[in-house]
């Protein structure tokens, strides 16, 4: 394969997955709740300790797409629900206590982590299918700690301010590589 054609493969691969991030991250911007629909997973952060020790504070934990029917109780899923009654939906994981089907809606009321000792009560409010963002898939331990840093104010200077080092590291390198004079030919006469 020649040089150019490796090179033109190279570009075109980086411009697609260019195209995909920045999609991505459109789509998490603008419709969040749909990323999962048009992408198959979101990532999401665990924030508290209510699934402990399955799920631990600053996982960060995978959620892919589902169908409502396939469902089943002890499933772990991910949902809007309003823990705190004051009319504001949050994000929570928490496994799937019971599950019942009327006229097409799907209710389905949850429950946190519990071990063996523990008698297992349901959480208090009750979701529709429509409520849940996604079924859990798997988790990556602390990562989530990294991905809220990058996500608050300081984070996101830090990262501007990386940038901007480096593209001036680069400039003054291409600058200064073209400053150099190139040798001419010594001519014979």
């Amino acid at each position: 394969m020649k040089k150019s054609t490796k090179e033109n493969i190279k570009l075109g691969v980086t411009f697609v997955v260019a195209a995909f991030l920045i999609l991505y991250i459109m789509l998490q911007l603008i419709a969040p709740e749909m990323t999962v629909r048009v992408f198959g997973f979101r990532p999401y952060v665990v924030i508290t300790d209510s699934m402990y020790p399955e799920l631990k504070v600053n996982d960060l934990i995978i959620v892919t797409n589902f169908d409502s029917e396939d469902l089943n109780e002890e499933d772990i899923i991910t949902f809007y629900a309003d823990i705190d009654y004051n009319g504001s939906s949050e994000v929570v994981t928490h496994y799937i206590y019971s599950i019942s089907e009327d006229d097409g809606t799907y209710y389905i009321q949850t429950h946190r982590y519990f071990d063996e000792d523990d008698e297992v009560t349901a959480d208090p409010w009750v979701i529709t299918g429509d409520d849940v963002l996604g079924q859990y898939a798997f988790h990556i331990p602390w990562i989530g700690a990294i991905v809220l840093f990058i996500q608050s104010p300081f984070g996101i200077a830090a990262m501007v301010v990386n940038i901007g080092v480096i593209v001036g590291i680069v400039i003054l390198l291409k600058n200064g590589k073209a400053e150099e004079p190139t040798p001419e030919p010594e001519s014979k006469d």
